[in-house]
């Protein structure tokens, strides 16, 4: 018998249908969620067994030996402590061969306003320096300083090549130079990153022909070497004002400094070799992306002004070359009153205690000061390392290239800039 009503024919036969496909429906939507959660378990596992199967990072002994060093801070307690005996090593200058002898350091004297220094050092090519300096660091809380001091020096064998940019390397000697100063300075520091410090220091330098075989007096005289074959003493009064926020200040990622000084060198007995001099040295550090990658510039001139009928003794002038300027000359190539100094570096983190650099170095000497320009400048390129800490560098190994004066090794104890 037919249903008397057609809706009544289709509800009969959709029900069925209906339950079915909610059946269905739910049949596939448990087997999506089963597969799904199967999934989830098999990426579980696998991200469990390749965990257990990656070992951690293995440092090598240098780089546990770095860190040890910075994080113990040895070198710092060993080489320079607040108190007490300390070895002295480095050098005493630039070209002197390292340098050895006892250090002591005393803090906290005369009511604790007092600090006290006395070194000694010498090398085997027969450099050496003596030095002894009482500083008041903590005065009006930190706000005035002072120091006083006396350093005695004798370096026997110093390279001179002539005055001027076109001095010759076949013409190389050698003079010695010996130097009492006695002096000392007091400054204000208004904000914590700014010195304005002024000094008076006496000075009674002496040349002689040096301790190797082709003396200075060889290929020079006093026309072409200012100051050899007369001596002189000097006061030299000097104000300096030092603009300085590098963090940190050992060991630089950022920031800069910029120092301007002013020196007046005053003949007390000839009034032959009188003269000013201004030095503009300025820092500036910028990190890329992070403080592991940092570019440090430096751009420093100096200009010089010899009073009427005065002259710059060769001795007290300028000069470009060596470790910590034109890398890749020998050390003083160049020397005049005037000078100009551009340097470049890029450095990067290698490991804790461990940096690499590339650096460009470039600059001048000039005997006017309107000379003192882009054009004609002395180059070199190269890639170094230093280790150290924040704190400082504690050594520099480089390899200067690209210039004239041919390819250069830097053993160097201390940072460039």
């Amino acid at each position: 018998m037919r249903p008397s009503n057609p809706n009544d024919y289709r509800h009969r036969l959709l029900t069925p249908v209906g339950v079915w496909a909610v059946v269905l429906l739910g049949l596939a939507a448990d087997g999506f969620a089963q597969e799904a959660t199967t999934r989830a378990d098999e990426l579980r596992r696998a991200r469990e067994a390749k965990a257990a199967q990656v070992a951690p990072p293995k440092q090598t002994g240098l780089e546990r030996a770095l860190i040890w060093l910075e994080n113990d801070r040895f070198l710092e307690r060993v080489l320079s402590p607040a108190v007490g005996f300390y070895p002295v090593l480095g050098s005493v200058t630039t070209g002197g061969g390292f340098a050895i002898g006892p250090g002591y350091r005393r803090s906290g004297l005369l009511g604790g306003q007092v600090d006290l220094r006395v070194s000694g050092a010498g090398t085997f090519q027969r450099y050496w320096m003596v030095d002894a300096t009482a500083t008041m660091p903590r005065l009006a809380e930190g706000r005035v300083f002072a120091d006083v001091g006396a350093r005695r020096y004798d370096f026997p064998s110093e390279e001179f090549f002539g005055v001027g940019a076109t001095s010759r390397r076949e013409d190389k000697v050698t003079y010695g130079l010996r130097n009492l100063v006695v002096g000392g300075g007091a400054g204000v520091r208004p904000r914590p990153w700014l010195s304005l410090t002024g000094r008076v220091d006496w000075l009674t330098p002496r040349v002689d022909g040096g301790a190797d075989d082709r003396p200075i007096q060889d290929v020079f005289d006093d026309a072409s070497a200012p100051g050899l074959a007369r001596h002189t003493d000097f006061l030299r009064y000097e104000v300096s004002a030092d603009v300085n926020y590098r963090q940190p200040l050992g060991n630089p990622r950022r920031g800069g400094q910029y120092v301007f000084t002013y020196s007046h060198f005053d003949d007390r007995d000839l009034g032959a070799y009188s003269f000013s001099r201004v030095d503009v040295d300025l820092q500036q550090y910028v990190p890329v992306f992070t403080e592991r990658r940092v570019l440090a510039l430096r751009l420093m001139t100096s200009a010089s002004d010899a009073a009427t009928q005065n002259q710059v003794p060769f001795y007290l002038q300028r000069t470009l070359g060596g470790p910590d300027d034109l890398r890749g000359f020998r050390r003083f190539r160049f020397r005049d009153e005037n000078l100009l100094l551009l340097q470049a570096e890029y450095r990067w983190e290698i490991f804790t205690a461990v940096d690499g650099a590339l650096f460009y170095d470039a600059g001048k000497v000039a005997s006017r000061v309107e000379d003192i320009d882009l054009s004609d400048l002395e180059s070199d390129y190269g890639i170094g390392f230093r280790f150290g800490t924040t704190n400082g560098v504690f050594l520099r190994v480089e390899g200067a290239f690209g210039s004239r004066g041919g390819k250069h090794f830097v053993l160097r104890y201390g940072h460039v800039f």
